[in-house]
This record gives C-alpha cells, sequence and structure tokens, in this order.
C-alpha cells in the first residue's frame, strides 16, 4: 500500500511539474515586451523618441529641423502661425512603422489623429519638410477631394523641392523636353496608378505654379471640391495654365536638364 501511495505521489508530481514547466514556456512566447521611449512637448508639438540609438543621439536636431519644416511650410501656403497641437514619433526602422501604420514607408503622416510618424536611423533621412507639409495642409483644409490628390503630394513635394539635387522645376522641364509628362486627366482619376516620381514632381511644379501665380484661396478650393472646379475657380481652363505655365518655364530654363532616367526610379522626397 505505502508503494502503491509513493508511485501515486511520484506520478502526481512529474504531471504537476510538467504541466508547470509547459506553462512556463507558453508564457515566455506570450511574453509582454517593454519598449523604451523618451517624451517631450515643445509648444504646441508632442515629441517621441526611441530611448536609444540614432534617433535618440539625434533628436535636438531633428526637433529643430521639424519645427523650421512647419516654418516654411506654413509660409509657403500662407499660414501666419501654424498652433494645432500635433504629435511626432520618430521609430528607429520601417518594421517600427508597419503596425503603426499598416505599412513601411519612411514617413507617414495620418491627419485623423494628428500624428507624423517618422523613420531616422543611418540609413535613412526622414522626410520630415514633405509629411509634414501633407500634416500641415490636411488639418487646415481638410481631407483633399479625391481627383486632388495630385494638390496634396504636389505640394508637399514642392515644400521638399529636392530629388537627387533636381527641383520640381528641372524635373518638370526634363519631362517636357522628353515628352513624358502624365496627362492631367490621369493625375486627377488615378493618381496612384502612375510612376511615382514622375507623377509627384510634374504635380510639384504644377503647384509652385499655382502658388506663386494665384491665390491660396482659389489653391484650397479646388483641394477641397476637386478638378471639376478648376475652370471656375481660376477663371482659366487648366489648358491655358498650363500652356502659360510651359511658355514661361522654357522662357526661364531654355536648356532643358541632362537628368540620368534612373532618377526617377530611385527613393527621393
Amino acid at each position: 500500500m505505502k508503494t502503491l501511495l509513493k508511485l501515486s505521489l511520484l506520478f502526481y508530481s512529474v504531471t504537476l511539474f510538467g504541466q508547470s514547466s509547459k506553462t512556463i514556456n507558453t508564457s515566455k512566447n506570450n511574453s509582454w515586451n517593454t519598449v523604451s521611449q523618451v517624451k517631450k512637448t515643445i509648444k504646441n508639438v508632442h515629441f517621441t523618441f526611441p530611448d536609444h540609438g540614432f534617433a535618440y543621439k539625434h533628436k535636438n536636431e531633428l526637433v529643430t529641423e521639424c519645427f523650421e519644416a512647419m516654418k516654411y511650410n506654413s509660409d509657403l501656403i500662407k499660414l501666419n502661425n501654424f498652433k494645432d497641437t500635433i504629435f511626432i514619433r520618430f521609430l528607429p526602422n520601417r518594421k517600427a512603422m508597419l503596425p503603426l501604420t499598416g505599412s513601411t514607408p519612411s514617413g507617414s503622416a495620418l491627419r485623423y489623429i494628428k500624428t507624423f510618424y517618422a523613420v531616422a536611423n543611418e540609413n535613412m533621412k526622414p522626410p520630415i519638410k514633405h509629411e509634414l507639409m501633407h500634416l500641415i495642409a490636411m488639418i487646415e483644409w481638410g481631407y483633399e477631394h479625391s481627383t486632388s490628390v495630385w494638390m496634396n503630394e504636389g505640394v508637399a513635394t514642392y515644400a521638399s523641392n529636392n530629388c537627387s539635387g533636381w527641383t520640381v522645376a528641372e524635373m518638370y522641364r526634363y519631362f517636357l523636353e522628353t515628352d513624358q509628362l502624365i496627362p492631367i486627366e490621369l493625375l486627377t482619376s488615378d493618381f496612384r496608378g502612375q510612376p511615382e516620381n514622375f507623377a509627384y514632381h510634374q504635380s510639384g511644379y504644377l503647384v509652385e505654379y499655382l502658388l506663386n501665380h494665384y491665390s491660396i484661396d482659389q489653391f484650397s478650393k479646388v483641394w477641397k471640391d476637386g478638378f471639376k472646379k478648376f475652370e471656375e475657380v481660376y477663371g482659366l481652363p487648366f489648358s491655358q495654365i498650363k500652356a502659360d505655365l510651359e511658355k514661361d518655364l522654357i522662357t526661364k530654363m531654355p536648356k532643358a536638364p541632362k537628368i540620368d532616367p534612373q532618377t526617377f526610379y530611385q527613393d527621393c522626397e
């Protein structure tokens, strides 16, 4: 009887500790991870950085760049002072961007939570000016009309105004010279379906011209109401403004720049 009792206790002990060990392993597989960050509110901006690494080491420079970009972008679209509370969160890599935005770009501006996510590391410069322009414009005017995506991407591209050292004006002049301009019908109906750097930089110069020759009120109205209102708002058909733009550009830049075609298939702001 004693022998049977000892065997029963031994079996119980083995079973119990076996289950306990299995539970511990499962717990490890589903454990909580610590994600350390540093936060600071400066004026109207809530900043968040990883607590170590490249972005942390360069946080002061990145904060300065953000405020300079906000001032530049506000001036570009004739805002006296941008005072809305926004959130800017720097991340160490694209992988960290995925659970926050559902994609892995180097930067993403989400108007509905007033947040700009940016990847900053040794190999990646965050598109601060570009994405903050998106955020500021969308906070100021709301989401663009479905036919005005070219205006949203155009104004952000014009704000950064640099692709491998080339301006949007130079890019447009090259497209014009090489007959690679995208018809406005495609820019307004299927912007995302066009080759990215072609669509972005062509739109960037269109926006530059509109902002420099017409009012910001006209621009924001077409942004909100859509391209069908273009002629009514600007008083001229788009084709006439495009012709004026190209005549003016050729006068300013008689010789088209020689841009390496591979430029348009590389990442740039």
